[in-house]
């Protein structure tokens, strides 16, 4: 398995630990037994809220991320600069999480755009590799 791959796999795992944070918000915040039942009346505040919003946030980039590597895989393409993309990408979305629980909106942004412009330079490479 080539390391894109790998990293992407990283970044799924970090995914499902947010989904997990995530959880832990809503449960403190509503507590178990109402979070078992009948769920559209609630609505997440606070870190709780932001937690959801974030991982929402991380699963629409995990899905934008996945054609630009499975392109790559495909062909077979890995240099230097798409592992270093993925790396970079995988800690600006860590990153990102942070800064979206803790509500630091600049910081967020910025990592935000920045991720994307990694998520670009993959597409990039693929397209002009194939």
């Amino acid at each position: 398995m080539i390391l894109e791959m790998q990293l992407v796999l990283v970044y799924a795992l970090s995914v499902i630990f947010m989904l997990v944070v995530q959880s832990f918000f809503a449960t403190r915040q509503y507590g178990i037994k109402t979070l078992l039942e009948y769920k559209e009346h609630i609505t997440l505040t606070g870190i709780a809220g932001r937690s959801d919003r974030a991982v929402k946030n991380s699963i629409v980039s995990l899905v934008l991320l996945l054609p630009a590597v499975v392109a790559l895989v495909s062909i077979g393409h890995s240099s230097k600069g798409t592992v270093l993309a993925l790396q970079i990408f995988l800690i600006l979305r860590i990153l990102y999480f942070i800064a979206y629980l803790f509500s630091i909106t600049w910081v967020r942004s910025g990592l935000w755009w920045t991720g994307i412009v990694c998520i670009f330079y993959l597409y990039v490479i693929a397209i002009s590799s194939a």
